[in-house]
């Protein structure tokens, strides 16, 4: 990537004119989905503004011009993302429970089938389609009691849930016999010391390689995900019936 990368102040993407040239060969939108359809086929690891250049029959040195920087391109990407959860023809939501519920599912559904997009969201710079998805949760939480911060507050609660939970369900190296067995081993020894009955309660009259293949899988899945979700959109809601419990917390 470029050196502008490294120990020099950055302004973001969306707040510098695009590049200086009378007729742009590309949008930043033609950028961003080709470096997402390289991430998809070949792994995020393959992407770089040559291999970037190449799929855009660019030079790389001419790529520069519109994406001076890796934190540009993954800005870029970033939107391009965030479009799918602020699209148009998306259903309205039926309140502040469904908006958030909405968010975090589909955040979860793009994490799925792209694992390597956890790295892209992590962007903080905000584009266009950020603002329509940031708008759409906000209008949500409009009849809501809670204040600015407390309102980001919550849409950051939901977006860690999901990074957290995919980041687990999804880990980039699916452990192989020979760590279960070994982790297995180690367990099974401490157990031996007395040390842990709860978790030797956990094996409920199991053995230890059982153990730790139910604790490698525990977390994943649709029921555990939307059981997770629900536990925090529930205390959520009891905290708006300790704080207004004359509001509608619907």
């Amino acid at each position: 990537m470029s050196t502008q990368d490294q120990n020099q102040p950055r302004t973001p993407l969306w707040a510098r004119p695009g590049p200086a040239v009378r007729q742009p060969r590309f949008t930043r939108e033609q950028i961003a989905k080709a470096a997402i359809a390289i991430a998809d086929a070949e792994g995020f690891a393959a992407l770089s503004m040559r291999r970037l250049a190449d799929e855009l029959g660019a030079g790389t040195m001419t790529l520069y011009h519109y994406v001076p920087s890796k934190q540009d391109l993954l800005a870029l990407m970033n939107d391009e993302i965030l479009g799918e959860l602020a699209g148009p023809d998306a259903e309205p939501d039926a309140g502040w429970r469904d908006a958030l519920a909405r968010f975090g599912r589909g955040m979860r559904a793009i994490s799925e089938h792209r694992p390597w997009v956890i790295t892209v969201l992590g962007s903080k710079d905000i584009g266009p389609n950020g603002m329509r998805a940031l708008e759409r949760i906000l209008a949500s939480l409009a009849g809501t009691p809670f204040d600015a911060a407390e309102k980001l507050e919550l849409i950051a609660l939901i977006s860690y849930y999901v990074v957290g939970y995919t980041t687990q369900a999804n880990p980039a190296e699916q452990p192989g016999e020979e760590w279960i067995n070994g982790v297995a081993a180690f367990v099974a020894s401490r157990l031996e010391t007395g040390e842990f009955p709860h978790i030797q309660q956990l094996l409920d009259g199991g053995d230890a390689e059982t153990f730790v293949r139910r604790l490698n899988t525990q977390t994943a899945g649709d029921e555990q995900f939307e059981r997770g979700l629900t536990r925090i959109l529930d205390g959520i809601e009891a905290e708006f019936g300790r704080r207004w419990p004359a509001r509608d917390t619907s």
